[in-house]
């Protein structure tokens, strides 16, 4: 199993601007945040999966499927249990645990949010690589500094699921399956790795800062990328479209 999620296809949204690329994410993310209805929640949704499939990255929404559906079912049973409103629907043991009007809808348009706004991280995870959504954040004006270390933080979460994933594999050989059983057996199985999953950690930042310091690195480097990224015709108008419609969702929330 591949701990990247970058796939490297010749669709329209891969060919994109990464400005255009990270534009998208806060787009869709500000969408997930401002939407107070399911029904726009719904459509929401169906923009992002027609985006995976128009990007031919469905294969990434297949590896996250069932931790994305578990999270958001988690998030569904949170707001349906700390929900309160004034009309109370069901009382379970003498009050310790109610039921109030109106709790399922919130607690689905909740869930729907957080899965809009994961399924938003993945598809732009999908789209760009790493190299690409740091150039992106320093042709758009983002100092060095800030921008090497997010896209550095991005390739150590990479680095740690890689080794999370070999130390799994390594396991299942030496007859330790920590992918059976119930969810308790397999918190238990978990845990002893998480040792030898830190200790690595510790030698790959080790061996990160030596690889730095050798190459002579410095937050105060500067990287020229002038002339390697260029909007075109379609870069515009996605930029533009996404602009007004931000504008426009903005404003009629104001109006309601």
């Amino acid at each position: 199993m591949s701990a990247f999620f970058f796939i490297n296809n010749d669709s329209f949204p891969h060919r994109l601007d990464p400005r255009v690329k990270i534009t998208g994410l806060f787009f869709f993310c500000m969408l997930a945040v401002i939407k107070e209805s399911i029904w726009e929640m719904g459509l929401l949704l169906a923009v992002l999966l027609s985006l995976f499939l128009f990007s031919r990255s469905l294969v990434n929404l297949k590896k996250m499927a069932g931790l994305f559906m578990l999270i958001a079912g988690m998030t569904f049973v949170m707001w349906i249990i700390f929900y309160r409103s004034e009309e109370k629907l069901w009382v379970w043991g003498g009050g310790t645990l109610a039921i109030y009007s109106g709790a399922g809808t919130y607690a689905t348009l909740m869930s729907l949010r957080f899965l809009n706004m994961l399924l938003s991280g993945l598809l732009f995870l999908s789209i760009t690589s790493i190299e690409d959504f740091f150039g992106g954040m320093i042709v758009s004006g983002l100092p060095y500094p800030f921008a090497f270390a997010v896209s550095l933080s991005f390739r150590l979460v990479m680095v740690f699921m890689s080794n999370a994933f070999t130390i799994v594999e390594a396991q299942k050989v030496r007859g330790n399956d920590v992918t059976k059983g119930d969810i308790i057996k397999r918190i238990r199985a978990y845990a002893p790795l998480m040792a030898p999953l830190i200790l690595t950690g510790i030698k790959k930042a080790e061996t990160l800062t030596l690889a730095l310091e050798s190459k002579g690195f410095s937050p105060q480097n500067k990287i020229d990328l002038s002339g390697k990224y260029s909007f075109c015709t379609s870069d515009k108008w996605c930029l533009y479209s996404m602009l007004l419609a931000g504008i426009a969702a903005i404003f009629l929330k104001f109006l309601r």
